[in-house]
């Protein structure tokens, strides 16, 4: 590019240098030494302006601009110096182009404010607003050699703009629309600059209100003290607030008292002066005249609203009596969890003891024997604290109620006592039911025990079990589904129930004992748990003749696993070296789980944590099993398990834990795992560890 020496061109910004660097000599403008001195005066003054100036010369229009008016055209500088100004703007020629034809054709200016232009930028079209002015550049003879352009883009302050007046019109709305009276009052005078509709309606159609004084507009309240406490607000700038306050008001044109709650704001001007008042007032009329009237009613009602406040304080009692029996049950739950590990250390080591010693010492397996009957029995209490806790989830198997019913009757008998006679009766073709066992057998105990205190002085007690086929109206009427069903009834010959009592003794928190003595809970736990297992429980009662609750459960579908086959599985099986990695974060009960399953023939690793378990198979140890516990410090069991099923989906994890609950109570539980419950024996582990590994072995 050849560089122009033309002296005459004055200024050194980035434009003046472009413009002498650029080669003119094929260009229709010609060399610079040749350029008219029109141009050359125009050009100098836009070079030397610090506004942004353009200069569109001849009649295609061919563009100069000084260094300012550069970021107009963005990224089409600087390619757009020498072109056209049509082929500069193709985007907006459309608007543009008549207001320069304006300009070269009739010497007229143009003048533009927040003039819209859509201009691409970037490869987008946006949306932009611009101030400019197109004036005709005069030749000696009155033709017009160009258009000299300035201008600027105001883009942000004109969508301000917009946005400032949105606002505006919807902070007038909610004005318009606030429920409350409002009005905003100027000056020493009270002058009234801004009122909504509610403050018109309050006061009713008056002919002028706006710029005009309070003393005006209201002449009726000047005698009640209102204009008054208005000067006491202006003078000292202390707000007032007003409670169910009568006012006489001229309301089209007639009198009317009115009640009403307001506040008198002073508002201050920018040196903090005070320079009105905001007024906001409520219309509460119609709540002052229901307030008279609840002053005047008779004692009766009192003595209703002091029964009602009885009921509200019985309610709140019985809800913190239930906030008492949750936190109960999270201690309880948690000291038992904690006594499971330890109870699983004991078993774990008693029971690798009397391995060990084998037949040899009758007396030292004896009291092993013992010790472990303490420990299971223990266990056994640990898992009533668990349940009591609600830290057991339903565990439904296949169940013989006939033969559940039989076995509860001694435990049955010693819980009633001896004043009272038990008969059981029970169908030999009752069919088998899926339920949780033990939630079965506290509903019974539970019904039971509720029967004993219905008979003081004694009576019979019959639990029956037979079986019945629910066709589908009665299977509508119980609200289950038609077929075949085990009824276990329990049937008292004790004092019964009024209608009354009937009605209300499955809803939450209704019982009939004294204080202290129940929670009112039991039989709503108990149809609870009947229905959640898709059966019913309907009650049948007449004061002074006995009571009978018959549960409905439905017949057990084929397939289904009795709780018995469920917990036994094969026999204990010793391992062949097999790799089994133990992650529990108990040091005692990890090294007895281990040594345990040394015992048994099995090569063992410890962990105390997840990320510890996980460290050691990152660092090349591959496990045949891992036997996690779930609740740990740091990462739980199941996330351990969701980890090791994406880094191997066919890694084998046996879960253990002190509560069936655990299990189950996670979101992100990788699949249905194998679960040993603690405490747990050494028989227990090597049955579940060897079905785990075989069956992983099937599934390779």
């Amino acid at each position: 590019m050849k560089k122009s020496n033309a002296r005459w061109l004055v200024g050194d910004g980035e434009m003046a240098e472009r413009i002498r660097a650029y080669d003119w000599s094929s260009h229709p403008f010609g060399p610079m030494d040749e350029w008219p001195d029109a141009l050359r005066i125009v050009l100098s003054i836009a070079l030397n302006s610090n506004m942004p100036t353009a200069i569109y010369w001849g009649r295609d229009l061919r563009l100069l601009y000084n260094d300012e008016w550069s970021g107009v055209p963005r990224d089409r500088h600087p390619k757009a110096l020498g072109q056209k100004a049509s082929e500069v703007w193709t985007d907006i020629w459309g608007v543009v182009g008549p207001q320069f034809d304006a300009v070269l054709n009739h010497a007229e200016s143009v003048t533009s404010f927040d003039q819209l232009l859509e201009i691409e930028r970037g490869g987008i079209a946006e949306e932009t607003y611009w101030n400019y002015s197109l004036s005709p550049i005069l030749g000696a003879d009155g033709e017009v050699l160009g258009v000299f352009n300035q201008g600027h883009e105001v883009t942000d302050k004109v969508l301000a703009a917009r946005e400032r007046a949105a606002e505006i019109d919807r902070m007038r709305d909610l004005f318009a629309q606030a429920p409350g009276a409002i009005a905003v009052l100027k000056g020493p005078e009270h002058v009234f600059e801004i009122a909504n509709s509610a403050y018109l309606d309050l006061i009713g159609q008056r002919d002028s209100v706006l710029g005009h004084a309070v003393s005006d507009v209201l002449p009726e309240v000047v005698s009640q003290g209102f204009v008054d406490l208005l000067g006491e607000v202006y003078r000292t700038a202390k707000p007032y607030v007003g409670s169910e306050v009568p006012i006489e008001l001229m309301r089209d044109g007639q009198a009317e008292t009115r009640v009403v709650d307001f506040v008198y704001q002073p508002t201050r001007d920018a040196a903090g002066q005070v320079d009105g008042i905001f007024v906001e007032a409520w219309d509460v009329t119609d709540r002052s005249q229901l307030l008279d009237e609840l002053r005047h009613l008779t004692t009766t009602l009192e003595e209703r609203v002091q029964r009602e406040v009885a009921k509200k304080l019985e309610a709140e009692e019985k809800l913190n009596r239930v906030q008492r029996l949750e936190a109960i049950g999270q201690l309880t739950g948690g000291i038992a969890h904690d006594f499971n590990n330890m109870l699983a250390v004991i078993i774990s080591a008693l029971n690798i003891l009397r391995r060990r010693l084998g037949s040899e010492s009758a007396d030292h397996v004896r009291l092993i024997e013992a010790a472990e009957d303490g420990a299971h029995r223990a266990a056994k209490l640990t898992q009533q604290l668990l349940a009591f806790a609600r830290k057991q989830s339903l565990a439904p198997s296949r169940v013989n109620p006939g033969e559940l019913v039989t076995s509860m009757e001694e435990l049955i008998a010693r819980a009633i006592g001896e004043q009272i006679i038990i008969n059981v009766e029970t169908d030999p073709d009752v069919c088998d039911i899926l339920a949780d066992a033990t939630q079965l057998e506290n509903a019974l105990l539970n019904l039971a025990i509720n029967a004993r205190d219905a008979m003081p002085e004694g009576g019979s007690l019959r639990l029956r079990v037979n079986k019945q086929a629910i066709g589908e109206t009665r299977a509508a009427e119980l609200e289950v589904e038609p077929g075949d069903f085990a009824c276990i009834s329990v049937e008292d010959t004790g004092t019964g129930m009024s209608p009354e009592i009937a009605g209300k003794v499955f809803d939450p928190f209704f019982t009939t004992k004294e204080v202290g003595k129940g929670t009112g809970l039991g039989l709503s736990q108990v149809i609870g748990f009947i229905q959640q297992s898709k059966g019913q429980i309907v009650l049948d009662t007449e004061e002074g003749r006995g009571t009978r609750f018959s549960l409905y459960l439905p017949r057990c579908k084929e397939g289904a696993v009795s709780a018995e086959a469920a917990v036994h599985v094969d026999g204990a099986q010793s391992g062949r070296g097999e790799r089994i990695l133990v992650v529990e974060d108990d040091e005692r009960l990890r090294g007895f789980t281990g040594e345990a399953l040394n015992e048994l023939g099995y090569s063992v690793e410890t962990a105390p944590s997840g990320d510890e378990a996980l460290s050691l198979i990152a660092s090349g140890y591959k496990p045949d099993l891992v036997l996690t516990d779930i609740i740990m410090r740091g990462m739980t069991g199941h996330e351990l398990a969701r980890k090791l099923k994406a880094f191997d989906a066919g890694s084998n994890v046996v879960f253990m834990s002190g509560y069936a609950h655990d299990a189950t109570s996670a979101a992100d539980v990788p699949s249905v795992e194998p679960l040993i419950k603690k405490p747990f024996t050494i028989e227990t582990l090597a049955s579940t560890i060897s079905v785990a590994l075989r069956r992983k072995g099937e599934h390779d």
